[in-house]
């Protein structure tokens, strides 16, 4: 509020003006009037009235911090400052006065250019009691909170764009080796003209061979290799360094990292030949084995599987998803009997995967029909629990994987076939009413097949359906054409499945115990196009179901050639993957919510994906590198990614676990320490790291936080304890100095919430001033205070005094 050029910050409290006529002591006018007068002054003083004043200049701040070296100081003798008297400052990390335009000597003087505290400079240069601000910097806040800090008056912006530079943004390697393994480092380049790069790296101080590339604006990855000697221990120092054919800041030209070198158990590697190949000549140690031997306990570094569930009794797949829950790490890749091709389906293992084969959320569904006919003779009712319940559950989960518009029909099959239900649509409803009538099957008499499977071939002719299927389950031998109530010869099963198969409906047989007729049902699943199922155990029969189910009527393999897409991932970075070539084929399968996309097929569908699983790690490739990878499989590339990926499956999980992220410009530290599950607290643990250290403070059970004041700048930080090093963790993120990603945008948003202006370009600097509200208040405040005095000593002193 203002009235005659005089503005209030409490305008409200003058309402309360008019009251002060309602005083008592009227009878003593002189008295009563000065008391009135002081306390009117004191409202007015409170009201904090305030005078326009014109404004005392402009303040030019210059940003001289390392991402602009001299630039701004350039920009700065462009500008045509036409706005008197004028005040100078210079800035990074620190704030320093200038009676004249800084010149690049001034500068290079300024202390603290490591990092950008845009926050300090407004707070200095606001409180010298200009009028308007203009900042020239390229806003690379690595330091403070600059819209946190706005001064109360305009402040005016110029963007400045530093001069081109490469810098060595990161170097990635693996957390941990072998000894005896060829183990590769990328370093990412980040360049803003094309130019000729030199690489200059060395381990543990010795000279590598240098990397020359001319690389082009944006992000280049170059890739050395490192031979760790069989006898290697303890850890490996690498550094590199970039060298360019110009002048520029070299404070991001530089990234360290150690490589830890553990204990040497070897990956084993199941009925994957072409992958067990490629990780042994990257020195790895390969065991090639088979299903038998996943045995507790599993000493092996890593585990890869390319083999189908039916290879595994039901303890080794609890084995595995335990191994993982509990520090392993395991691959799957893709084959004839991987992911949903080899009844994986709700398995202890796929609930460790990134991935799930159940491709619910598949767009293009097939309308399916599908008939199961099962035996109901009382051999069934055999085991504990029973062939016959064990079936039904499996039964019950075709059901419940099933689509709104696929067709199931259920008939058994004794001395005679009997419908459960005839085909009909998987709705909710029908699903329900399609489960009760399984569960309510009862075991009946003989083993007459051809019946029942006739009448499943004919219903399935009259159906309109993209896919039809039948899944024919039995524990013995089919009785049709003997014993003394027989007519005629035996039925040729083979020949009504391959008639089958040429009215386009395909059969897969399952055999239970030792009763069944494995020659028989797989006479049948041939003719018919489907599988044989032999189950070694009888709890085996729902997941067999189930992945039936899945394999014959969805599709399941993705044949192209198809370009994966690359999706950027700190294990491979996308411009790693650039040019990736055709893959041949791999198996459809879904990305779980916890699962991360390293390399991408169809419409989401992962090609190659890792996620953490409780303590330990896993990765799914999807295509085979024995069979249908294409192109794919002989990438040059190839054999370096999945190495990497490997030796991250190989990291065992450590007590104490340390992850480090940058924040402003330092970095913050976080510790978990875990031990058999349980929280480990009241440790005393220190971050050392380019020779600062900090204490870290326990913030929650288990977990230990702390900040270094320091720009990273790569290398390897240390977790000690005891005197002892309990962690590490690489430092490979770049400088927020040099990170100048939203700098513009910054820069806009201060002049907007200051009402100042954004310069497009260096020219004529010739800002209104604004009028300044300077503040009066300390005037009725004093003349109140005069006039309550001369009130106590009138009272005191004069005629008046009683």
């Amino acid at each position: 509020m203002s009235a005659l050029g005089v503005s209030f910050g409490a305008p409200w409290l003058l309402l309360a003006l008019p009251l002060l006529l309602l005083l008592p002591g009227r009878r003593t006018p002189a008295l009563w009037g000065a008391r009135v007068l002081a306390l009117a002054l004191l409202l007015v003083a409170l009201a904090r009235p305030a005078l326009p004043l014109p404004g005392a200049g402009v303040a030019v701040l210059v940003d001289v911090s390392h991402s602009l070296d001299t630039r701004a100081v350039e920009v700065l003798g462009e500008l045509e400052l036409a706005a008197e008297p004028l005040a100078f400052y210079t800035f990074a990390g620190d704030v320093s006065a200038h009676a004249a335009p800084p010149t690049p000597a001034d500068a290079e003087r300024e202390g603290l250019r490591d990092r950008t505290d845009i926050a300090r400079a407004l707070q200095v240069a606001g409180a010298s009691g200009v009028g308007r601000l203009l900042l020239l910097s390229d806003g690379a806040e690595s330091a403070g909170d600059a819209l946190a800090a706005l001064p109360e008056l305009p402040v005016d912006v110029l963007h400045v764009r530093g001069p081109e530079s490469v810098r060595l943004e990161a170097l990635h390697a693996p957390e941990s080796a072998r000894p005896g393994e060829t183990v590769e480092v990328t370093a990412v380049v980040a360049s803003d003209l094309e130019t000729e790069v030199t690489l200059r790296a060395t381990r543990d101080g010795e000279a590598l061979p240098p990397i020359t590339r001319t690389v082009s604006p944006g992000r280049t990855p170059l890739s050395f290799s490192l031979e760790l000697g069989a006898g290697a221990a303890g850890s490996v120092a690498v550094e590199a360094r970039l060298e360019v054919p110009f002048e520029q800041p070299f404070q991001d030209d530089l990234q360290r990292l150690d490589i830890a070198v553990a204990a040497d158990e070897p990956v084993l590697v199941i009925n994957d030949p072409a992958m067990a190949e490629l990780l042994e000549v990257q020195g790895f140690h390969v065991r090639r084995g088979r299903p038998a031997d996943v045995t507790a306990p599993l000493n092996y570094s890593a585990v890869v599987l390319r083999e189908g569930a039916g290879a595994f009794t039901p303890g080794q797949l609890e084995l595995l998803g335990s191994y993982v829950q509990g520090g392993g790490g395991l691959m799957m890749t893709g084959g004839p009997d991987a992911f949903g091709l080899g009844g994986w389906y709700r398995t202890p293992v796929e609930a460790v995967l990134p991935v799930t084969t159940d491709l619910r959320t598949e767009v293009e569904v097939p309308l399916v029909a599908l008939v199961i006919v099962m035996d109901v003779s009382q051999s069934m009712t055999a085991g504990n629990p029973s062939r016959l319940e064990l079936a039904k559950e499996g039964a019950v989960g075709v059901v419940d994987l099933a689509y709104e518009r696929d067709m199931l029909g259920f008939i058994t099959f004794s001395d005679r076939p009997e419908w459960v239900f005839r085909p009909r649509q998987a709705t909710l409803q029908g699903k329900r009413e399609m489960t009760a009538a399984i569960l309510n099957v009862a075991p009946q008499g003989g083993t007459i097949f051809e019946p029942a499977y006739r009448e499943a071939l004919d219903v399935l002719m009259a159906q309109e359906a993209a896919v039809k299927h039948v899944i024919v389950l039995t524990d013995g031998k089919f009785a049709d054409g003997t014993g003394p109530f027989s007519r005629g010869p035996a039925p040729d099963f083979g020949r009504l499945a391959a008639l089958g198969r040429r009215s386009g409906i395909t059969t897969s047989t399952i055999a239970i115990g030792d009763g069944a007729d494995p020659q028989q049902l797989t006479t049948i699943a041939r003719a018919g196009g489907g599988r044989y199922y032999e189950a070694l155990d009888v709890s085996t029969l729902p997941r067999i179901f189930t992945t039936e189910a899945l394999s014959a009527t969805r599709s399941l393999l993705r044949e192209g050639p198809l370009t994966p897409t690359p999706r950027d991932h700190p294990l491979a970075p996308a411009a790693t993957l650039r040019g990736a070539p055709e893959v041949g084929a791999y198996i459809a399968s879904s990305l779980k919510g916890e699962g991360e996309m390293i390399l991408e097929g169809l419409d989401g569908e992962p090609l190659l994906a890792v996620s953490r699983q409780g303590l330990g790690r896993s990765a799914a490739l999807t295509t085979d590198l024995n069979a249908f990878a294409g192109d794919f499989g002989a990438w040059e590339a190839l054999p370096g990614v999945l190495g990497t990926l490997t030796r991250w499956l190989q990291v065992r999980p450590a007590t104490y676990a340390a992850t480090v992220r940058p924040e402003g410009n330092g970095l913050r530290v976080v510790v978990d320490a875990v031990q058999e599950g349980e929280y480990i607290d009241g440790e005393a643990l220190v971050a050392r790291y380019e020779g600062l250290q900090v204490p870290l403070e326990q913030v929650a059970p288990g977990r230990y936080e702390g900040f270094l004041d320091t720009p990273p700048a790569g290398g390897t930080l240390l977790v000690v304890g005891d005197g002892e090093v309990v962690a590490r963790a690489a430092v490979t993120a770049p400088s927020g100095e040099f990170d100048t990603a939203g700098g513009e945008a910054l820069l806009q948003e201060i002049a907007r919430r200051t009402g100042g202006e954004v310069l497009a370009e260096a020219g004529r600097y010739a800002p209104e001033m604004p009028a300044r509200a300077t503040p009066i208040w300390p005037w009725p405040a004093l003349a109140a205070a005069a006039v309550f005095l001369l009130e106590l000593l009138w009272r005191r002193f004069g005629p008046l005094r009683a």
